[in-house]
């Protein structure tokens, strides 16, 4: 990594997120969350409800990570949120945040990647499932399949690489595919589900490839599955990359496909 556009982009990050401080935060709908439905909490989290089990993705609810401010409101139900499955897709702060953890019940089954099953046990969970990729957790109630993503699961980029997992929800005849965080990769063709939760966010500096996918490459990903309906995520909610909100929906809105459901945070989408 050159260490002077390495400077560079920290100096232009740091300056983005200082003047976030001086704006208010966005308005958000806060829709209610219905039976067989996707909210979007904002980023990578993601509130599934299918036949009235609850599952969440990356759980992120705090109001800032390290200096990156939320841009947004949060949606009011988090607060009476009671969660049955807990997806944990790798260590990254922005996926794995502490604080949001702890607030979380403790009886939900939490679904962990290589690296983080001590730390799981650490915040008082009690049902703490390691899969790797190909793995699958089954009880009476859900299916979960593990798949690769292409991104560095560590939590600090030091040590043996983290494995990064992508997931696939099912219950009954409800089939929901989180990505988590990835770069392109063809490790999902032809997954069948009803609506993959693709992310299209920390694409620039352009450098960022090696981990993260533009809103092209995860439409292309998207177009590998056999999967009717993409939601964008991991984006519009914190500033850790250069690129504008504005201009990853515009390219996605550029893509010309009714398949793509841009939804806002706080919007639930039904099944």
């Amino acid at each position: 990594m050159n260490l002077f556009s390495n400077i560079n982009f920290l100096f232009h990050l740091t300056i983005n997120n200082i003047k976030e401080y001086f704006r208010k935060s966005e308005e958000i709908k806060s829709d209610q969350i219905t039976a067989n439905s996707i909210n979007w909490f904002g980023h990578a989290t993601a509130v599934i409800n299918l036949y009235d089990k609850i599952i969440i993705t990356d759980p992120v609810f705090s109001s800032t990570l390290g200096y990156f401010k939320r841009l947004v409101k949060k949606p009011a139900y988090i607060n009476d949120l009671k969660i049955d499955y807990i997806l944990l897709s790798h260590g990254h702060m922005d996926h794995l945040n502490f604080s949001s953890l702890r607030k979380l019940n403790k009886d939900a089954a939490i679904i962990v990647p290589k690296g983080y099953v001590r730390l799981a046990k650490l915040l008082g969970f009690k049902n703490v499932v390691l899969l790797h990729p190909g793995d699958i957790y089954q009880d009476e109630f859900v299916k979960i399949t593990a798949y690769e993503a292409n991104h560095d699961g560590r939590r600090f980029y030091f040590g043996q690489d983290n494995e990064s997992i992508s997931y696939l929800i099912e219950r009954e005849d409800k089939r929901i595919f989180f990505a988590g965080d990835t770069a392109f990769t063809n490790n999902f063709k032809d997954i069948n589900c009803n609506v993959a939760l693709m992310p299209v966010g920390c694409y620039k500096p352009d450098r960022f490839s090696y981990m993260h996918c533009t809103p092209e490459q995860s439409y292309e990903m998207f177009k590998m599955m056999d999967c009717p309906v993409m939601i964008p995520i991991h984006y519009k909610t914190f500033k850790i990359s250069l690129e504008n909100f504005e201009e990853t929906e515009e390219s996605l809105l550029n893509l010309n496909d009714s398949s793509i459901k841009i939804i806002d945070i706080g919007e639930t989408y039904s099944l």
